[in-house]
């Protein structure tokens, strides 16, 4: 029988479990996996499905009641988010689904686990350190809104980011005296970065907010070389320093790095092909929801 999932959603964006969503409806089909409480896309940074002018996109929205004259068909549950909606939904109806696994998703910077509810797997979207019966779950690229191309890489270095914090900023100057193609704090559309991304040969990722962020995904998948500031989070298949990616430790590093790369441009493209084939394999959005169905045990590793 086919897998079917149901999928408690929060109804503000939340990229950890909008990625994961996404993904589950590109590996199972969105018929196979039921959204309560609806959640229009459309109005998201990320939207994932055009709006069709006839109403909402491919998912339906469906009732509480329906879901739990269902329940005995559900493989699994997954409670998207940590936050108050989607916890309370769960706590409502968990003694409906007593023997179904239960995914919790955490994809906030800051906030504990809720107590209170039944889960069987937890997936954290930054983590440091391995725990006991705790998965680490990064964000991906989404290909859905991705606009791969096959062009003439005459973009040396590229930097698009917004200034959320200081050390942006710093590397931002100095790539700008260099000469490099720097956008900050632009807003720009979606087809314009990828663009960028599509021709640039090196793209430089930092942290924003969060450790974790959507450059570090987004650039390997376009076929730019990912150039990087080491992460101290945890990710499953992680890009390898000077085979997949190459990474810094300072500003001055960054620059270092750069200059060797641009002096061996074989290098320098077999990284960005390396990098590209393992962003295409282990780090888009249906790769991340096969990986959560494997840790459950819905799949097979």
């Amino acid at each position: 029988m086919p897998t079917t999932i149901l999928f408690l959603t929060s109804p503000d964006i939340c990229f950890q479990e909008d990625i994961l969503h996404e993904g589950l409806d590109e590996l199972l089909g969105p018929e196979r996996v039921y959204c309560y409480p609806y959640k229009d896309y459309s109005v998201f940074q990320y939207n994932f499905y055009d709006e069709p002018a006839g109403g909402p996109g491919h998912r339906r929205p469906v009732e509480l009641i329906d879901i739990l004259d269902m329940c005995e068909a559900f493989d699994a549950v997954i409670v998207g988010s940590i936050r108050p909606e989607a916890v309370a939904v769960w706590r409502e109806i968990q003694d409906r689904f007593p023997r179904c696994p239960v995914a919790l998703l955490h994809g906030e910077e800051r906030g504990g686990w809720p107590a209170g509810i039944r889960y069987t797997h937890r997936f954290k979207m930054e983590m440091y350190s391995l725990e006991p019966d705790l998965f680490p779950l990064p964000l991906a690229a989404p290909p859905r809104v991705m606009l791969p191309a096959d062009t003439e890489r005459d973009i040396a270095v590229s930097f698009v980011a917004r200034p959320t914090v200081e050390v942006r900023v710093w590397c931002a100057e100095l790539l700008r005296r260099q000469g490099y193609t720097v956008y900050l704090g632009a807003d720009l559309p979606r087809d314009q970065f990828c663009w960028i991304l599509n021709r640039s040969k090196i793209a430089v990722s930092l942290r924003g907010v969060a450790w974790d962020t959507f450059r570090y995904w987004e650039i390997p998948y376009h076929g730019a070389l990912l150039l990087s500031e080491r992460l101290p989070i945890l990710i499953p298949d992680n890009f390898v320093d000077g085979e997949s990616a190459v990474f810094f430790g300072s500003p001055g590093d960054m620059l270092d790095k750069i200059e060797a790369l641009l002096a061996d441009p074989e290098r320098l493209a077999r990284i960005a092909a390396a990098g590209q084939a393992l962003s295409r394999a282990k780090h888009t959005s249906t790769a991340r929801a096969r990986y959560v169905l494997e840790k459950m045990g819905i799949l097979p590793s």
